[in-house]
């Protein structure tokens, strides 16, 4: 059943389609080496790893099953992996470029992207990743892709809360959005709900640099960036999976993930 309340069902069988095919036709021109310079190859690396971040959250808002999510979600390291192998061959001269798009925090961007997008999508990544129930080795790797040990408090948490010893920063990259769903983590009981909720509340307007921000609107023409594939607070389904915190008071946000979190209604 369809899970996302602003495009009908074949809306998104046609935006999962064009994804599969964007990916596939994208890949197979950067193994067949169509782009010649190694800043483009690195350039459409993220792109590709971009995509199938996107390609896993359109399939949540389709409705898709948990196998099918799954193997969506499970195809997104590969992509990051190559992004990596990819920047790896850059001249040592320009290897700190690759900061750009590496890192996660402060003001600046990388293939036309904040560098608040990338840390939104290393939180959906964890997001999906514990929800379809990824093995813990698959998840140490993507943990040791995101980096940022001792960078984050909010990223360090979960890391540490998945199993994975790293120092804990007291400060967080993005504080105007995520200091609420810090202070769930750091809180209990009704205290803890209450500061999922004003997070749950604030997430979409404090993320208007977002690339995805007020794609509903779109033509949807299924560029690289131009397509809708639905607004989901999937960082505050992790929190809550994680850290064993109140479920009963999301039920009342839209953009909260129900299907994702067991002891939640499902849909």
């Amino acid at each position: 059943m369809i899970r996302d309340q602003r495009r009908d069902e074949a809306y998104f069988s046609e935006l999962l389609s064009d994804l599969d095919e964007a990916l596939a036709e994208t890949q197979q021109a950067l193994d067949e080496g169509v782009f010649t310079s190694l800043s483009e190859q690195v350039d459409v690396a993220q792109q590709l790893f971009q995509l199938a971040i996107m390609r896993a959250v359109a399939h949540y808002s389709y409705g898709s099953d948990m196998a099918s999510l799954k193997l969506s979600v499970l195809a997104i390291l590969p992509y990051r992996q190559q992004l990596s192998a990819t920047a790896d061959k850059l001249p040592a001269v320009h290897q700190c470029y690759r900061q750009d798009f590496e890192r996660l925090g402060g003001v600046g961007e990388a293939c036309g992207s904040a560098n608040i997008n990338r840390y939104v999508y290393a939180l959906w990544w964890l997001a999906l990743l514990v929800a379809v129930g990824a093995e813990q080795t698959h998840i140490q790797q993507v943990l040791d892709m995101i980096g940022e040990q001792g960078n984050d408090a909010l990223l360090d948490r979960i890391a540490h809360k998945l199993g994975y010893d790293r120092p804990i920063s007291s400060t967080l990259y993005y504080p105007c959005t995520y200091q609420a769903l810090l202070d769930a983590i750091n809180s209990k009981g009704d205290a803890q709900a209450e500061h999922l909720n004003v997070f749950i509340r604030q997430w979409y307007d404090s993320l208007e640099d977002a690339d995805w921000f007020d794609k509903h609107l779109c033509d949807c023409e299924f560029e690289y960036t131009d397509y809708y594939v639905g607004y989901w607070c999937f960082e505050a389904a992790l929190i809550v999976t994680l850290f064993d915190t109140p479920k009963a008071s999301m039920n009342e946000h839209v953009m909260f993930p129900r299907a994702l979190i067991k002891g939640v209604v499902r849909g």
